[in-house]
């Protein structure tokens, strides 16, 4: 395995994990509106889109041009408007209830679909595994145990990155709920998503 593959593939990962966008600003509003455990699903989401994307690299741009085409606009549309109802749903929460509760325990895998769904119509993951991996390493060397130890790395530093956001945010939220302020910060985690919904729309 040429491990000198992996390093510039770790800093660019974690450059791209770590830089503010929607997959960011969705983690952060996840955690703030319904806590660190809800945002892990919604950073799996990410992950699983990236990894997709990682593929498609691997596996050469033009196969990634074919496939994507009109779908991505589609799909673009399409978890923008997504972000945008979840953020109106937790701008319109007051208080935490049994039954949100429950629906909550219901929702993980829309949760999970909702960062899927970023991930997959944000353009920064795509200009990355398009356009920038392939002048940072040479996709045509890479082989099959080291595409997995991509993918691999790609779930450890997204989580990582990520779950710190969302871990800071859900440790504000526990903050604001002592101070009965729930409904202020459901208000302003719904404005984030939904302004990062927009975003993706208009992008």
């Amino acid at each position: 395995m040429n491990y000198q593959l992996l390093v510039p593939f770790s800093i660019g990962m974690f450059i791209l994990a770590a830089s503010p966008g929607p997959g960011v600003f969705g983690s952060v509003s996840k955690a703030m509106s319904s806590g660190f455990i809800a945002s892990l699903f919604f950073i799996g989401g990410l992950v699983l889109g990236d990894i997709i994307f990682l593929i498609f690299a691997i596996l050469g741009m033009s196969f990634i041009s074919q496939l994507m085409g009109e779908l991505f606009f589609f799909i673009k549309i399409l978890g923008g408007i997504y972000l945008i109802y979840l953020g109106i749903k937790m701008f319109l929460a007051k208080e935490e209830t049994r039954e949100l509760k429950e629906e909550k325990a219901m929702n993980n895998f829309k949760t999970f679909t909702g960062g899927f769904l970023v991930t997959m119509g944000n353009p920064k993951p795509i200009i990355f595994y398009a356009s920038v991996l392939p002048t940072i390493l040479n996709m045509n060397e890479i082989r099959f145990f080291e595409g997995l130890f991509m993918v691999i790395l790609v779930a450890l530093i997204s989580y990582i990155v990520l779950g710190t956001y969302s871990l800071l945010a859900a440790l504000g939220r526990k903050v604001v709920q002592k101070q009965n302020l729930t409904g202020m910060l459901n208000k302003g985690a719904g404005t984030v998503m939904i302004s990062t919904g927009a975003y993706i729309v208009v992008k």
